[in-house]
């Protein structure tokens, strides 16, 4: 099979696995939103603001440049460039609504059911077709940004996708004469080998701050090869005795091989953590490979997709796609509309190369960097392979990015600190879930 013909098959497997049946997702009940509005993009000139919502400086410095090339392409269009750290954008971004200083165009990835609810982006089909995208676009892409919203609008225009990847040394495993690793097992036992406090080494950098959840929740399901997050009937797995038993596993990696600071870790400490020479493995996504390619080398660092189970069965998470959407208050529609066209077309395959992603442009898939980066490979290779599942996360509940965030981190810092049992945070967040489930059904959720 071709890179691009396992680039779709990624993006079908991703697609397919997003249209959950049944109770257990998106894909039940009867009852539409109300149809959007027709919007009035009027012309395309004028000063507009984008949201930049997980900056660092890299990736600034990145979005500047690209800002710069769509200004000598749009002279009558200026952008101003906010970034803003991912750990707590949410937060002002409904500031934002609440005060109505709200941005033209927002980069937003799984958070984005919440804005849709408060009917506060633009649905983008319109402008999506007239541009010609649907037939340059990958489809699976556009698919999974449907289901996430309720009248199976499109309310943002993929840029890339990313999946789970556990980051590690390869350089600490030829010190140590240890194998890379091919199996939980064999990884755990690395990371607890290449453990040494006292020279300030660690195994694993913990992610026990903001953002934590999303790899805890790739780490249990990936270990226990539970295959949903909901049942048909609406039940949530979290608190599954298989789901129970790994994500002891994964928080037992916190103060034994990993230091007893981490309990604060958000991404640029875990990044700098492995990156600097402390840690010897850590889990992200796609997006921190050129963070490590920089520090560190190629030849240094490997990335690997979840590792299968004894049968060859490997678990993943969904795919999460990030992308541009137009805030429904902004003035500058037309305006902001080329910028997301720009980013979707032209500037598409550059901004994946650099947060190292798989382009949602069929032709920047075919691209050079694309062969030749091996963590992205291993992704594409995964999903091609027949005994890979992907757990469709619940991204298109309204509250799904608020009880990651706001609910569950401090209580899995609860869980590090042993004042509450795995056992109650998994039942409890799993009560939520269903919970946060009927209610969306209740108000028209498919």
């Amino acid at each position: 099979m071709g890179l691009r013909g396992r680039l779709a098959g990624l993006a079908a497997v991703a697609a397919a696995l997003a249209m959950v049946g049944g109770c257990a997702g998106p894909g039940s009940g009867t009852t539409a939103a109300p149809k959007a509005a027709t919007v009035d993009w009027g012309k395309a000139e004028g000063t507009i603001e984008f949201w930049d919502t997980n900056a660092n400086p890299r990736l600034t410095a990145k979005w500047q440049e690209l800002i710069a090339d769509f200004q000598k392409e749009y002279p009558k269009i200026k952008v101003n460039y906010v970034g803003l750290p991912n750990s707590s954008y949410l937060q002002k971004v409904q500031n934002a609504l609440a005060t109505g200083e709200i941005p033209d165009v927002l980069l937003i990835g799984n958070d984005i059911a919440s804005l849709i609810a408060q009917k506060s982006l633009v649905p983008l089909d319109d402008a999506f077709t007239e541009a010609g995208l649907p037939d340059r676009i990958d489809k699976a892409m556009v698919d999974n940004e449907r289901v996430n919203s309720a009248d199976r609008k499109l309310y943002k225009a993929p840029l890339t996708a990313l999946s789970d990847i556990i980051w590690y040394r390869k350089d600490w495993l030829a010190e140590a004469n240890l194998k890379e690793p091919k199996s939980y097992e064999e990884f755990f036992d690395d990371a607890e080998k290449l453990t040494n406090p006292g020279a300030n080494r660690f195994g694993f950098a913990f992610r026990g701050g903001p953002g934590s959840m999303p790899p805890m929740i790739a780490m249990t399901y990936g270990q226990s090869g539970v295959g949903e997050f909901f049942t048909r009937n609406g039940q949530a797995t979290l608190d599954n005795k298989d789901n129970i038993k790994a994500f002891k596993r994964y928080v037992g990696l916190y103060g034994t091989v990993s230091a007893a600071a981490d309990i604060s870790n958000d991404y640029p400490k875990i990044v700098a953590a492995f990156d600097g020479g402390s840690a010897w493995a850590m889990h992200h996504n796609l997006g921190s490979y050129q963070d490590h390619i920089t520090a560190l080398g190629a030849d240094k660092v490997a990335g690997v997709a979840p590792f299968p189970d004894e049968k060859g069965v490997i678990t993943a998470t969904s795919p999460s796609v990030s992308g541009l959407s137009i805030m429904a208050g902004s003035e500058k529609k037309a305006a902001a509309w080329k910028f997301v066209e720009f980013m979707s077309t032209t500037a598409n395959s550059a901004w994946s190369e650099t947060v190292g992603q798989v382009p949602a442009l069929l032709t920047a898939q075919k691209d050079p960097w694309v062969k030749k980066s091996q963590p992205l490979e291993s992704v594409v290779r995964t999903a091609a392979n027949p005994k890979t599942r992907f757990v469709r996360l619940p991204t298109y509940l309204p509250d799904w990015g608020s009880i990651l965030k706001t609910e569950m981190e401090p209580d899995f810092q609860a869980v590090l600190q042993k004042t509450m049992t795995p056992e109650d945070f998994l039942s409890k967040y799993a009560d939520r879930f269903e919970k946060a489930l009927a209610e969306y059904k209740e108000h028209g959720g498919r």
